[in-house]
């Protein structure tokens, strides 16, 4: 049996769960661990329980998905939260794959919203950008994140000398804290992005992901008048990656 390429971290808020499953083991066409979590406290979860945990179980079909890890946890920092809670269960699995994707159902792929979907978060794992990325990595040991060149945002403004949004003092207190230092302030606006699994690792077995969950607010939080610590992490994600020498690279 091939060994696992990926670990695809899946959070999930909107339910549909079956219908999520089957389109990742259709979708990719390399060997990969699926870790999925589901928000507990969500109205579209309220009627899940672990008893349906088999029915999940058989939706996954195909030759490629090699493992499915379930977690369900309350929604605390939103899709950052649930990406933290499933590093903590990669973490205690001991898996070893090369790279990870996080996404997250921003949309469900069966609305009729499907253009903004599929550009944000399909996208990412079709054959075609999973073989480039893949192609990416394997060509420049410094790529440390591959993401859509659309999602690529930039914190920091050379003209004003500064971060650019509400979350600037909580970024640097934070920077601090976990000795994230780098002068590339480039994220993946929604973390939904490939990245290599040695530089996460690294960090997080330094500093437990559950630890720093429990820091992220509650709920549907915004940082439009405001910083949250949920957002800040949003761009730390790929700063504590950039930190340990790697970069982006936007297909």
């Amino acid at each position: 049996m091939d060994s696992p390429v990926c670990t695809l971290f899946f959070h999930n808020y909107y339910g549909e769960h079956e219908s999520w499953i089957k389109l990742f083991s259709e979708s990719f066409r390399v060997p990969f661990v699926l870790c999925y979590n589901i928000v507990e406290d969500s109205i579209y979860n309220l009627d899940f329980d672990r008893s349906k945990m088999d029915l999940l179980q058989e939706a996954a079909s195909g030759p490629w998905l090699k493992q499915l890890i379930f977690r369900r946890s309350p929604n605390l920092g939103k899709d950052i939260g649930g990406k933290l809670v499933l590093m903590d269960a990669w973490l205690r699995e001991g898996n070893t794959t090369d790279y990870h994707i996080f996404l997250h159902d921003k949309k469900s792929p069966h609305k009729i919203q499907g253009k903004e979907w599929q550009t944000k978060l399909f996208r990412i794992i079709e054959p075609s950008f999973t073989e480039e990325a893949l192609t990416a990595f394997k060509r420049n040991k410094q790529t440390g994140i591959v993401a859509g060149a659309d999602t690529i945002n930039n914190e920091y403004s050379n003209s004003l000398g500064s971060y650019v949004s509400h979350n600037r003092d909580l970024l640097q207190t934070l920077q601090s804290k976990f000795s994230i230092d780098t002068t590339d302030h480039r994220y993946v606006a929604g973390t939904m992005f490939w990245a290599r699994s040695a530089p996460l690792l690294d960090f997080f077995r330094k500093h437990p992901p559950l630890d720093i969950r429990k820091s992220l607010e509650k709920g549907n939080i915004m940082d439009e008048t405001g910083g949250t610590v949920t957002h800040a992490w949003e761009r730390l994600l790929s700063w504590l990656i950039f930190t340990q020498g790697y970069t982006i690279k936007g297909i």
